[in-house]
């Protein structure tokens, strides 16, 4: 079928309201010897938390210093002791960068000043490893598992190995406060979709940072309208909200929102390796602004389009995590700037990965988790600004993509070999949309895959077990997956006919089964 059949297609039928999978409370899954799961999740859990206390605690200026928590604590600052106009004209924190947030989340750093700068790093570290847990349990859930011991089991050993994926890791040496809003969106995104409160999550991740926006269009194309309602609600709250309690940042911040963004580009460096987007690439490419705009827009429009179709389609299928990783992923793509920490939407995705591992008869799942890890690892490295080792550096955390050499426009002389591995979340990220799309899009009916699943009682259900409460900051948002493997998380959609799909899985069959 050709491309453009495929897309007519898939729009008349998302047009002409064909039939959707609801979301809802059915969790048909569980993992065998969910006991058995748990007692290797918890050590697990405890191990990478004691091995990253001991890390931060022998790595002080590396892991203690928190360089973007210090802008949002001095920005408040600021605006609690010299006023509002300071918000957006002024640079804050250890590196004097810009706060580029709505006056909402200045508010909210106003109001954990008392905790002082030592007691925020404290809190937003835990909130974030909380966040990651709650992360994991989510996600686990979107793809059918009921509370269990087992699902809890699950959870934390993956918390043991996410924690160790190079956005996370630097998520939380930085300060930053991306995992909290990945936990905020994802735990209301799992919501069954008769909660009338299903949506307001994602409104105030909006309201906090712009981005998570586009999963309002998502609730729309797949026919949620009242939880796409109430997220348009939540974030208009939040607007207003700043203007009552900030009303001159909020003018300045809503009225110059172009001017804002034009100092961004100026302070900060788009073109940077450490900015995984479409624009970041472009501008490492093209040495024209006006060129380099144009491309932008319409790269943005083609894959956003796909990219949307195709979620929603997955969605309507009865493949929600499917569909929520692809938008995650969109987020980061046409965000301006998306740091390589912003992709933390590895989380969720190496979640999918590892439910087909455990799921699917075909070995390739295994080896498709495995280089998804190994691609997104934090590697313990010394690398300096040309990519080379450098013994002189303490140990860090890099990724794969660091080999390269950065900053001072040396991103602008890569040979062929390093444009490739300079741009390989953004790469990765394009690779995912683009095949992903095309094997959900050019499947024939929304119709979802039969369950092969035999209902059977789960000895260890918890029924009454609560969920973990996501981290209580707010965050600045963040995605991802991984070229190699985007291939074949997209071929279920289409030709997986053994029942590992998000909605109606093999029973009795994971991990620890």
């Amino acid at each position: 079928m050709s491309f453009h059949r495929v897309l007519v297609s898939s729009c008349r039928e998302l047009l002409t309201l064909a039939p959707r999978t609801p979301y809802g409370n059915k969790k048909d899954k569980t993992f065998g010897r969910g006991r058995l799961l748990l007692l290797v999740g918890v050590p697990a859990a405890l191990l990478t938390l004691g091995l990253w206390a001991w890390w931060s605690v022998t790595q002080t200026d590396i892991f203690w210093k928190m360089f973007d928590l210090s802008v949002y604590h001095n920005a408040a600052d600021n605006v609690d002791s010299r006023g509002q106009y300071v918000l957006y004209q002024h640079e804050f924190g250890i590196w004097k960068l810009p706060f580029i947030y709505p006056p909402f989340s200045a508010y909210i750093f106003v109001k954990l000043l008392p905790l002082g700068f030592a007691g925020l790093k404290w809190f937003m570290t835990i909130s974030s490893l909380v966040s990651i847990l709650a992360i994991c349990w989510a996600s686990w859930g979107m793809l059918g598992y009921r509370r269990s011991w087992g699902r809890l089991g699950a959870a934390l050993t993956t918390f043991a190995v996410v924690v160790w994926l190079e956005p996370v890791s630097w998520t939380l040496i930085w300060g930053q406060v991306n995992l909290a809003l990945l936990a905020i969106v994802l735990l209301d995104l799992a919501q069954p979709d008769s909660r009338w409160w299903k949506g307001i999550g994602v409104g105030l991740a909006a309201g906090f940072k712009l981005t998570p926006a586009i999963f309002i269009v998502y609730l729309v194309m797949t026919r949620r309208f009242k939880a796409a309602a109430a997220a348009v609600a939540a974030f208009f709250a939040t607007v207003a909200f700043g203007w009552i309690v900030l009303p001159n940042a909020s003018r300045t911040y809503w009225i110059n929102l172009s001017e804002i963004s034009g100092r961004v580009d100026s302070k900060l460096s788009v073109g940077t390796l450490n900015n995984q987007s479409i624009k970041g690439m472009l501008t490492r490419l093209i040495d024209n602004e006006s060129v380099v705009g144009v491309v932008w827009l319409l790269l943005c429009a083609a894959v956003v389009v796909l990219g949307l179709l195709a979620a929603a389609k997955a969605s309507l299928a009865g493949r929600e995590l499917l569909g929520v990783v692809i938008v995650g992923t969109l987020s980061l793509l046409v965000s301006p700037i998306s740091w390589s920490h912003h992709w933390v939407w590895v989380i969720p995705a190496f979640v999918l990965l590892a439910h087909m591992a455990f799921t699917s008869r075909r070995k390739l799942w295994w080896f498709a988790t495995a280089g998804f890890f190994a691609f997104y690892a934090s590697w313990p490295m010394k690398i300096n600004a040309l990519g080379e080792w450098d013994e002189r550096i303490p140990i860090q955390p890099f990724g794969l993509m660091w080999l390269v050499p950065r900053d001072d426009d040396r991103e602008r002389d890569w040979n062929v070999w390093q444009f490739f591995v300079g741009n390989s979340y953004l790469l990765a990220g394009i690779v995912l949309t683009v095949v992903v799309s095309w094997l959900v899009l050019k499947n024939t009916s929304l119709t979802p895959l039969q369950p092969i699943a035999i209902d059977t009682p789960d000895s260890d259900a918890v029924e009454a077990a609560p969920e973990p409460v996501g981290a209580a900051a707010p965050a600045v948002a963040g995605a991802a997956t991984v070229g190699s493997s985007a291939s074949s998380a997209a071929s279920s959609v289409s030709s997986e006919p053994d029942g590992t799909d998000e909605g109606a899985g093999r029973k009795g069959v994971g991990i620890g089964g």
